[in-house]
């Protein structure tokens, strides 16, 4: 794999899937061996963030280059490829595994697909340089991280609408939420490093 980009655990099946941008890749790998137990590559694709529905062990990748989402299923090889939105770098999933978030970093937005009908049913602007997706499971809302702007916009997405917008660090990269709190990381460059603590409300 070149130019690994992101990893993400599936727990259930002992497996961690690694994706490789530079050769549109996606790699799983035994957690306990580090054995290679499945390769899937879409030409021309670039793989960056990535998601798994547990529940299915069904595979989520952002594709930067082509615009979509690469959805690869536990039992076959052969991997569906859904519409998104301008430039997805992060993505997501709903607790029901049924919709897909896509953080677009060229558009500024996030894009809800219906992973059933193949379909974006919904864009929402959020900000410069959107960077990075996260879930909460008890709520439905959905972060998004905005680099260039240095926010963290929070969404409803039944309703597609940005109900606040929170200021973090420099050039923050990454969210990720636990227990409905969300932890936002930043810094690079002369920025000083640094981590947003965020509750969510009900």
């Amino acid at each position: 794999m070149a130019h690994a980009r992101e990893i993400v655990v599936d727990e259930k099946q002992d497996t961690v899937w690694a994706s490789g941008y530079s050769d549109g890749t996606l790699v799983a790998f035994d957690s306990r061996t580090f054995e290679e137990r499945k390769r899937v590559t879409v030409e021309g694709s670039g793989p960056t963030g990535l998601a798994v529905d547990e529940r299915t062990g069904t595979l989520h990748a952002a594709d930067l280059t082509d615009d979509q989402v690469i959805e690869v299923s536990r039992r076959s090889g052969t991997p569906r490829l859904v519409p998104a939105g301008d430039g997805p770098v992060s993505v997501s999933l709903s607790e029901d595994g049924r919709t897909a978030y896509s953080a677009n970093q060229t558009g500024g937005d996030v894009s809800v697909v219906d992973l059933r009908k193949g379909t974006v049913t919904r864009t929402v602007a959020t900000g410069a340089g959107t960077l990075s997706v996260a879930t909460d499971e008890r709520t439905g809302k959905v972060l998004v991280v905005n680099r260039t702007d240095a926010t963290v916009s929070v969404v409803d997405p039944k309703k597609g609408t940005v109900e606040e917008t929170l200021t973090t660090g420099a050039n923050p990269n990454h969210v990720e939420i636990d227990d409905g709190v969300a932890y936002v990381v930043s810094g690079a460059g002369t920025a000083a490093d640094g981590l947003t603590r965020i509750r969510i409300a009900r």
